[in-house]
């Protein structure tokens, strides 16, 4: 009995032990995987962006019946979230020009010759015509921060990383899911909203050198509420890690 009754003692003290040995190890497992998803969509921002860089851009938005084309430049500043675009094609929105500083965004209108705040309830509204949202332009650097990321599942190299917003982040997607291949390129991007209805699909394909590193040059957009339209943003041509003057990055640089 004396040996019986040790053996039960020594296995109420063991299994509380080993539940608490596989409820850690299952926490490394989680805090592992986080942490890679992460590190994917970080390293993907890393691959896409530098910390200042200067691009040439044409996008086309195209429907059934008619296609646009846009041409323009953009100043990125990274390092200190400020963005600036200048039309310069077609004739009629050339020198339109946008400028994004922090969490704020503005317009300048040539004919009305003003420039304008664009307020938060406007954030999901189309940008030029496209499928691409005035928020695209905003949030550009804040996906790592904003969102809680794990990989769903992962398949010849390819992960599927979903990304959902903290609670007290300002943001306007539910949630995104991300293809990225695992030397981080992108390869698409789905983004749904609050209650978990898909919106639209963004896939980024011919990859190839240009700037000094691979990229995806080409990002195809598509909404779900209009599916016989989508934008197609082509990279021209691009200069990472670019010198960029200070002054660009004026409400006074909108009308010039």
């Amino acid at each position: 009995m004396n040996m019986i009754y040790l053996l039960l003692i020594t296995l109420l003290s063991v299994l509380p032990l080993s539940a608490q040995a596989a409820d850690d190890q299952g926490e490394q497992v989680q805090t592992a995987q986080q942490v890679t998803a992460r590190d994917l969509v970080r390293r993907l921002q890393d691959r896409l962006r530098s910390d200042s860089s200067i691009t040439r851009y044409n996008m086309r938005i195209e429907t059934a019946d008619w296609q646009r084309e846009v041409e323009m430049d953009a100043w990125d500043d990274r390092a200190k979230k400020r963005f600036f675009i200048r039309i310069l094609a077609p004739k009629k929105d050339k020198n339109t020009t946008w400028l994004k500083n922090g969490g704020n965004l503005w317009m300048y209108l040539p004919k009305l010759e003003r420039d304008i705040r664009i307020p938060p309830s406007m954030m999901l509204s189309n940008w030029m015509g496209s499928d691409f949202t005035n928020d695209d332009l905003v949030k550009m650097e804040s996906v790592v921060e904003d969102y809680t990321h794990r990989v769903l599942s992962e398949q010849d190299g390819v992960y599927a990383v979903e990304s959902i917003p903290r609670l007290d982040a300002p943001v306007v997607w539910g949630k995104i899911v991300r293809l990225i291949r695992h030397d981080a390129m992108p390869l698409s991007e789905d983004y749904f909203d609050e209650h978990g209805a898909h919106i639209r699909h963004l896939a980024f394909d011919r990859i190839q050198m240009m700037g000094g590193r691979e990229i995806p040059t080409r990002w195809i957009m598509q909404a779900d509420d209009s599916p016989d339209k989508r934008t197609i943003m082509i990279l021209e041509k691009v200069t990472f890690d670019a010198v960029i003057e200070e002054n660009i990055f004026t409400r006074r640089n909108m009308r010039h």
